[in-house]
């Protein structure tokens, strides 16, 4: 059993549906327009490609909003280390402000305490609205990842304790 089942979920002000493979195209095209995506030089066909890879660990969910508009993006990691870990989390800028980001939490963190005292992700060092946001939500700041995804830009582990 999976902390994290691959189906529709409702959420406060959101639903998340499995990732589906017509939904990979212009899910990339978008990423590849907003930071960090852009700032770290990925394109649309890298992310395409990660979308679509085959992975039994990484649950990926759209995100939608009102009458099935796609709202964002949720990939998640388990298991990965001590306790899942958020791997991809983007609310498009068309819906931030309205609690998604805050709902997505609540249950990613709702489902990761079923199987771990720990969430964990990675933000990087230039985004400060990203890094704002994961310290609003309880996670610490714990090591500087130099050059891991790009070189000359710091990915910042960051850590939520469950429970």
């Amino acid at each position: 059993m999976t902390a994290f089942p691959r189906e529709r979920h409702s959420l406060p002000g959101c639903r998340l549906r499995p990732l589906e493979l017509a939904d990979h195209p212009a899910m990339a095209r978008y990423l590849a327009g907003m930071d960090p995506w852009a700032s770290l030089g990925y394109g649309a066909e890298a992310l395409e490609r990660y979308l679509g890879r085959d992975d039994e660990a990484l649950y990926r969910f759209a995100v939608e909003h009102g009458d099935d508009d796609q709202a964002g993006l949720l990939a998640l990691r388990s298991p990965w280390l001590r306790g899942p870990y958020i791997e991809l989390l983007a609310v498009f800028p068309a819906h931030q402000g309205k609690g998604l980001g805050r709902a997505l939490m609540d249950w990613t963190a709702g489902r990761a305490a079923q199987v771990s005292a720990n969430l964990w992700a990675c933000v990087s060092g230039f985004n400060a609205s990203a890094r704002g946001y994961y310290a609003a939500q309880g996670f610490v700041e714990l090591a500087s990842l130099d050059d891991l995804v790009a070189p000359g830009f710091a990915e910042i582990l960051v850590r939520r304790r469950l429970g």
